[in-house]
């Protein structure tokens, strides 16, 4: 017979595993729609990247005669990297869908998985473009990571466990006292992280296709067709686990513990409304900030690592 605990967990992780799936490109679509009605323009439809998706998926692929087997299977790992990841964190209910099988730490090692293989695809082949979009992104990765890590520490000192599930069941159950100064600086450490790991501004422009401004869309110049699709869509897979990773450390209100209708409406709900409002805040961004100076970016994510660092000072110190 099946533990109830197991069978409500394997749902809510079905219904996460749908939800994170179908809602992805809808995100992208609801921050263009913001960026262009802030600008005073009508921008594309919502419901613009699923079109995209589909135009690009019926497309022929070209390869470049310097491409080896890793350009074909490069694209599935990226997307598989990126929604294994999502399913350690739990987004709609407590417990994460994979939970026992990785922490915080193997969330952050799949999304490095994922840059470093998208980042191999580009110098794959053999594109000037691929090139300079792969060293940026690795430059500006040396960066990023180390401040992400270093905010979720924080916050996995405040719970004692790494386990994301026990953290934002620690954060459910603390209320308004888990926001301590250690969790709130941590909390500001990620913000500057999360815009940096979804490519939005001031670190990275989205739209633009210029050379010298251009980081991830430079890696994927040289993809087309289903490719591209693929490509396309873990990015905006990433921005589901980003949103979510940020909701279930440091806002993990509304998440389902059992399988009433009425809790699993209101987690999905509560899920639905964190990962619009992410898409909403980047939308602000990209309207209202410029794009910084390559140069000026190690200033910025070193500032992320520095908050970071600040905040396990002050959970150390001040522990209470």
């Amino acid at each position: 017979m099946i533990d109830p605990s197991t069978l409500a967990n394997v749902i809510l992780g079905l219904i996460q595993a749908v939800l994170t799936l179908l809602v992805a490109p809808l995100l992208l679509g609801i921050t263009k729609r913001v960026k262009a009605r802030l600008q005073y323009r009508n921008g594309p439809p919502i419901l613009q990247p699923y079109r995209d998706l589909a135009k690009w998926w019926r497309k022929e692929s070209v390869e470049s005669d310097a491409a080896s087997a890793l350009t074909t299977v490069a694209p599935a790992l990226v997307v598989a990297a990126v929604f294994v990841a999502t399913l350690l964190v739990p987004i709609v209910g407590q417990r994460p869908p994979l939970e026992g099988w990785g922490d915080l730490l193997v969330v952050v090692g799949l999304m490095a998985l994922g840059r470093f293989v998208l980042a191999v695809s580009a110098l794959d082949a053999g594109s000037a473009f691929g090139g300079m979009g792969s060293s940026r992104e690795v430059a500006i990765a040396t960066f990023v990571e180390p401040a992400l890590l270093l905010a979720l520490v924080g916050a996995a000192l405040a719970a004692g466990s790494t386990d994301l599930g026990a953290i934002a069941a620690l954060g459910v159950a603390s209320g308004i006292a888990w926001y301590t100064p250690a969790v709130l600086l941590a909390a500001g450490a990620f913000a500057i992280v999360a815009v940096a790991e979804t490519g939005h501004e001031p670190v990275d422009n989205p739209d633009t296709h210029l050379e010298l401004t251009m980081i991830h869309e430079g890696m994927l110049l040289e993809a087309s067709g289903p490719r591209l699709a693929i490509f396309t869509y873990a990015a905006e897979l990433k921005l589901v686990l980003v949103a979510g990773l940020f909701a279930a450390v440091f806002l993990p209100v509304g998440m389902a513990q059992d399988l009433m209708p009425l809790s699993v409406l209101v987690a999905v709900g509560a899920a639905l409304a964190k990962l619009v409002g992410a898409a909403v805040v980047l939308g602000v961004l990209d309207a209202s900030l410029a794009k910084l100076r390559i140069l000026a970016l190690p200033g910025l994510l070193a500032t992320a690592s520095i908050v970071a660092v600040i905040g396990l000072a002050t959970r150390l110190w001040l522990p209470a």
